[in-house]
């Protein structure tokens, strides 16, 4: 076969115990590769770099860098009651999953005003570019938003969001991490609604959600009392300030 004989017979004579043991001496608080190498230098080990990171690689003692993310400062406001309907809209995402296993999400978008559900968009993907053309429908019926509030998911951080609301003149109004109270007019929605809808049937597509959906969303607006709103529904209290309006405005 044209091999030399002393390839099947050739030894390996590598050995590098001396090495794995000394990495493991270093590595003991946790240290990455370039603080254990220092510190074998430090205490006059010969060996270089590249030995060194081999050996350590091989003993899978080399460390993912995770970064970590960087969000601007959150700035802690009260949760008031706006004066007049799109003032302020706070939205935020809900998730299910079918009969099959299939995860879907529920973007609300509630008017704080009046706790009115301008939108129930379902979606098993919802990235920053399908909330912006939600938003542009719902204002498109309802009209434009001085502010929305929402927490701080990927998809209400993203660079394409931010920028759409910056060309509309909209503010973002950011909840703190871990502070799901500072939004708690669609947090106390999305409870309703699943008690509502989610926990109390079994889809089987999307489109099952999408019509049980849109049941419960009209009975919400049209019918249903909020204690918050003297008992009446949203639509109701959004009719009775506009008649207001109208009467002030007819009287001055």
């Amino acid at each position: 076969m044209s091999i030399h004989r002393s390839y099947f017979y050739y030894i390996h004579q590598k050995d590098d115990a001396a090495v794995i043991d000394a990495i493991k001496d270093e590595a003991e608080f946790g240290d990455g590769f370039w603080k254990i190498f220092q510190r074998l230098r430090n205490k006059g080990k010969p060996w270089n770099h590249k030995k060194v990171y081999r050996v350590y690689k091989s003993m899978c003692y080399n460390k993912r860098v995770r970064l970590k993310k960087r969000l601007p400062a959150r700035v802690k406001e009260p949760l008031s009651i706006p004066e007049v309907p799109n003032h302020t809209w706070s939205m935020d995402f809900v998730s299910d999953t079918l009969d099959s296993g299939r995860k879907f999400r529920v973007l609300n978008i509630l008017d704080d005003f009046n706790r009115e559900a301008l939108a129930q968009a379902i979606s098993s993907s919802m990235p920053a570019e399908r909330v912006i053309r939600i938003l542009e429908q719902v204002i498109w019926n309802n009209g434009k938003p001085d502010a929305i509030r929402c927490d701080n998911g990927p998809e209400f951080i993203s660079h394409k969001l931010q920028d759409w609301c910056k060309a509309n003149q909209i503010e973002i109004k950011y909840t703190q991490p871990g502070c799901p109270t500072q939004n708690s007019y669609v947090e106390r929605f999305n409870g309703s609604y699943r008690r509502g809808v989610l926990d109390a049937y079994i889809f089987r597509t999307l489109g099952d959600v999408r019509e049980q959906t849109d049941k419960w969303m009209q009975d919400y607006n049209e019918h249903r009392p909020h204690d918050s709103l003297g008992g009446i529904s949203p639509k109701e209290y959004r009719e009775n300030y506009e008649m207001k309006t109208k009467i002030i405005t007819l009287a001055v």
